[in-house]
């Protein structure tokens, strides 16, 4: 067997492009030998995005990793250079503006984070994911730099009036109601008789825990807003009225009864935790309009080199990682380079979308001239 078919196709590729980023390097002189792009000088690494890539998309396709064709993983090559381009933006201003995060800060969130591992689970962790302890930790104090520029830096410099509260309130109004509430009790068995003796005794005595011992029964308490409930639950509730029970149906292969104990109207929330949410909700539509505006002037500002193995323009999908062919169009000029759009949907970190609607990659000059300075709706638990 040839060694070629030993490696897997996603290695040939990053083999390519490793290539052509040391080749890059030759006629690039600002990107250095195993460099994807460069940042005001600083470089961007292949090994970094290589691990980045993996780790953000090894889980969203299983088992497809091996079957990627070249413009998928060029792709999400492309859409991870962005991030840490953005990330690098960030840490060059804080560092200039003297907030960068101290390496005592680093060593203790690493600490609180090993904290959570088990003995020696920590560094199998980092092994599976394929990255060094050093990469991870940059990775930490990106992460606490970006925290530190979010409420230090933007934060500050938003402001919400009474006015916009008003009027964000009655945009919103059906936000704050909280739904009807019912407190029910859910009593299942494999034996239509068990199911029947436990409701009977539930509804007499009203105690679950006595009821699930003398009975071979599970009995789960649940309280959660009517407008979450499955429509048929919904039809057997409504017809109940305090303390009755449903009539015991077979569900899923067991005998299923309830017992109403409780309904609480709908009701609006309170001034004081409404004040709250729709500040809460202003300042954070407003965090992300003032993020993409800074990122805007850093990157027209930015001396942004790109190794032309990753320049050619691959439109990305807007809120969404590319770990298929599907994108979206959309363009962004910067100073020699453009930024795709930012987080993925469900991303980890705390970076809010970052660039204006529509970016992508375009090439960087040989020597391009750096351009002048300048609370959620209320649900329900389920429990024993």
């Amino acid at each position: 067997m040839s060694i070629a078919r030993k490696i897997p196709p996603t290695a040939f590729f990053a083999l390519t492009l490793l290539c052509l980023f040391s080749f890059a390097a030759c006629v690039e002189s600002s990107i250095m030998p195993g460099d994807v792009a460069s940042v005001n000088g600083q470089g961007i690494s292949f090994r970094e995005v290589e691990a980045r890539r993996a780790s953000l998309f090894a889980h969203r396709s299983p088992g497809s990793e091996g079957q990627l064709d070249d413009a998928t993983l060029q792709t999400q090559y492309r859409y991870i250079v962005a991030e840490i381009i953005r990330e690098f933006l960030i840490s060059q201003f804080m560092r200039d503006k003297g907030l960068a995060v101290a390496p005592e800060l680093v060593e203790a969130e690493e600490q609180r984070i090993r904290n959570d591992y088990p003995e020696g689970a920590f560094e199998e962790m980092l092994l599976e994911e394929g990255i060094s302890l050093d990469l991870w930790r940059e990775n930490i104090r990106r992460r606490l730099e970006m925290e530190r520029f979010l409420t230090q830096v933007l934060r500050p410099e938003i402001s919400i009036t009474s006015d916009e509260v008003q009027q964000y309130y009655h945009e919103h109004s059906a936000d704050f109601i909280i739904p009807e509430q019912w407190h029910f009790m859910q009593i299942t068995g494999l034996e239509k008789k068990d199911v029947e003796r436990a409701q009977v005794a539930f509804i007499a005595g009203k105690n679950a825990t006595a009821v699930q011992k003398g009975f071979l029964v599970t009995i789960h308490d649940i309280r959660m807003g009517k407008d979450l409930l499955p429509e048929d639950v919904n039809r057997e509730l409504a017809g109940l009225g305090l303390w009755q029970g449903s009539k015991i149906k077979s569900h899923e292969g067991l005998f299923r009864t309830f017992v109403l104990m409780e309904k609480a109207p709908a009701t609006m929330l309170d001034a004081a935790t409404m004040s709250v949410r729709v500040e809460q909700a202003l300042a954070e539509e407003k965090m992300r309009d003032a993020y993409a505006a800074w990122m805007k002037k850093r990157i027209a500002k930015a001396d942004i080199q790109i190794a032309p193995a990753l320049a050619e323009p691959l439109p990305v999908k807007e809120s969404s990682p590319p770990h298929s062919s599907e994108s979206a169009p959309g363009r962004a000029k910067t100073n020699g380079a453009a930024i795709p759009p930012a987080e993925p949907e469900g991303a980890s970190s705390a970076i809010p979308p970052a660039e204006p609607e529509g970016a992508s990659f375009t090439p960087a000059a040989p020597h391009a001239k750096k351009a002048e300075p300048g609370e959620t709706q209320p649900s329900g638990s389920e429990g024993r």
